[in-house]
This record gives structure tokens, C-alpha cells and sequence, in this order.
């Protein structure tokens, strides 16, 4: 999960108490205080009631975004939320290294080829609202404002944020840069699974993974790697027996092949996919514009409606080098 910096718990904080300051003056300006307002009014919404929603939003996230929660732990970095596009860097190879006791370099220095790749960073919103004799209801009910349109719009950004980890978005391209998951980037090493793992024996199991595996140590990553799978797959590989009478689960199997460091099961990876991942920042990066959180929108009068807006700003950052070598294995 995203964790908010300084500046951006500044701004939903701003954006929280300038609306209740708002709400505040305009109870004053148009009489509503105490409740004389015979259509309409103007009320602030408690501290603890923006705590309460901020709450729900950490629960959605934590089970809904199983794939962006793991990487955003291990690999996010902040972003200025009015940053649309963060480019990386590729360098070829270039020069020679010179060994001497006296330090005076000999090796060539011609010049390395720089190229500069993007990945958009896209904002995720979705709004709900309340009407003004709701919220005046809730009022006198410790503002138990009904959750069915808050919760709905927190689900609907946290999906959008894991399909987006994996996924990428296809409506959005900055400049010719598009949006990519872990399945969809082109750079990734890819192969076909050979067998249906929920049924598969485990040396089928054992045969898979290696062969997904594999396929990083052909880009010269040779390091443990965190791997996705289907939460039902892996469910499966976790009560049965490797072979039939040995006390060992097919899931104990897979844990000890050299190079797994840790297996991460999720609905949103679909049946049969393996997904290893090298969590290093040299190879994929959460772009951190702003956490999931709720903000108020301006509210003019007393008679309008209270409107207000889940959003985020986030994007898995691929990376891979000159000579295409990327940290991503897709077995589907």
C-alpha cells in the first residue's frame, strides 16, 4: 500500500478543512446554524468522520490490491502529483576500464548512446454524493451516512489500481508512451504454460516454475524473485501432496527451488499465469502521485448536493536496459 508524504497529507488535509471552513461561513451567511434552515443547510464533516472513511479505504485496499500493495511496500517512490509522465534512462556500453598503479586512465572515452523511456502516470477517481436532507439526517444520527456509494467508489479506484499493476491502462499514452503491467509490457521474457496447475501433479508444478524462472537468469537476473500466482492455484498447491503418500505439500516444493523468495497468491492473477518479479528498483518502481484517499468537492449553496471524490495517482514503472534485459517473467 501507498504510504502519503508531507506534502501529500498536506493537500487532502487542506482540501479537508477548507471545506468544512466553507460550510462553516455559509451556515452563518444564510442563517442555517442550529438547524433554522427550512431547505438546505451547511455542515461540516467531523474529524472522526473523516477518519472512519479513511479507514474503510485502507480496508478495500488491503483486499482488493494484492499485487500493487506487495511491490508499493518494496519498491514506490513519490511523485509530484502534477507529474504526467516519469521517464527512465537506458545507456549503452561505452569505454574501457583502465587498471594502473598511477592512475593515469588510457581507456577510450567515446561516448554512450543515452535513450529515455516513459511511463505515464494516470489520475484514478470515482465520485459519490450525498443530498443535503441525507447528510442533515445523519446529523441527528452522529452522521451515520449510509456507505453503499462511498465504498463502491474506494472498490472501484482500488481495482483500477491493481488492473493497472498488471495491466496498464490501453486508453492512456503520454507522447507516445504508454501505459504497461507486469503482463503487457513488451519487454517482459514470456513463455506458455505447458499444464493446468490446478490439477497438475507437483513435478509439473516444479517443472513450470523452473522453466518460468529460467527465463530471468537468460537476462542476467540470477537473483531470488517474488512470484505471483492465482490465489485458487496456489490453494491447490498447498493441500496436495507432491506425490502420493509423501508428507510434502506441492506449495513446500515450490518454496525450495533455488531463486523463489517469496510466492504471492491473488485473485487477479488469472488461472495457469506465473509471475516472477525481481523487486528491485533498477527493475520496477510504484510512481507514487498520491495514495488512495477521499477529498471534498466545492459546494456552492445550501440546497446542493455534498460531492465528493476517491481518487489516487499511481503507475507501475517497468525498467529494463539498452540491450532489453528486463527483471519480469510471464508464464500464461
Amino acid at each position: 500500500m501507498l504510504r502519503f508524504t508531507q506534502d501529500q497529507e498536506r493537500v487532502i488535509l487542506a482540501n479537508r478543512r477548507m471545506f468544512n471552513q466553507r460550510q462553516e461561513s455559509m451556515a452563518q451567511s444564510f442563517g442555517l446554524t442550529n438547524g433554522a434552515g427550512l431547505v438546505g443547510n451547511a455542515l461540516a464533516i467531523p474529524r472522526d468522520v473523516w477518519g472512519e472513511w479513511d479507514r474503510e479505504g485502507i480496508s478495500v485496499q488491503r483486499q482488493t490490491m494484492t499485487v500493487f500493495n506487495d511491490l508499493a511496500a518494496a519498491v514506490s517512490a513519490p511523485m509530484a502529483i502534477g507529474k504526467v509522465v516519469h521517464y527512465f534512462q537506458t545507456i549503452s556500453d561505452s569505454g574501457d576500464v583502465n587498471v594502473s598503479l598511477d592512475g593515469r586512465s588510457k581507456a577510450r572515452t567515446d561516448k554512450p548512446t543515452f535513450d529515455y523511456h516513459g511511463t505515464p502516470i494516470p489520475v484514478i477517481d470515482s465520485a459519490f454524493g450525498f443530498g443535503w436532507r441525507e447528510v442533515e439526517a445523519a446529523r441527528t444520527e452522529g452522521f451515520m451516512l449510509d456507505d453503499a456509494g462511498r465504498m463502491n467508489s474506494m472498490h472501484k479506484v482500488a481495482k483500477q489500481l491493481e488492473t493497472g499493476a498488471l495491466d496498464g491502462f490501453a486508453n492512456i499514452n503520454v507522447n507516445g508512451s504508454p501505459s504497461y503491467g507486469l503482463r503487457t509490457h513488451p519487454k517482459r521474457n514470456t513463455r506458455a504454460t505447458g499444464v493446468a496447475l490446478n490439477g497438475a501433479t507437483g513435478a509439473q508444478w516444479v517443472a513450470e516454475f523452473t522453466a518460468t524462472l529460467k527465463l530471468l537468469h537468460g537476462d542476467n537476473f540470477k537473483v531470488p524473485a517474488t512470484i505471483y500466482v492465482n490465489w485458487d492455484d496456489w490453494f491447490y498447491a498447498g493441500s496436495t501432496e507432491f506425490t502420493s503418500g509423501y508428507p510434502k505439500k506441492i506449495a513446500q516444493a515450490i518454496m525450495e527451488i533455488p531463486g523463489v523468495k517469496e510466492v504471492v497468491p491473488s485473485d487477479t492473477v488469472n488461472a495457469n499465469e506465473i509471475i516472477p518479479v525481481i523487486k528491485d528498483r533498477r527493475v520496477v518502481k510504484v510512481l507514487n502521485g498520491m495514495p488512495m484517499a477521499t477529498r471534498a468537492q466545492f459546494r456552492a449553496n445550501p440546497e446542493d448536493d455534498y460531492d465528493f471524490v476517491t481518487m489516487a495517482a499511481a503507475a507501475v514503472e517497468i525498467k529494463f536496459d539498452a540491450e532489453d534485459n528486463c527483471g519480469i517473467a510471464h508464464s500464461s
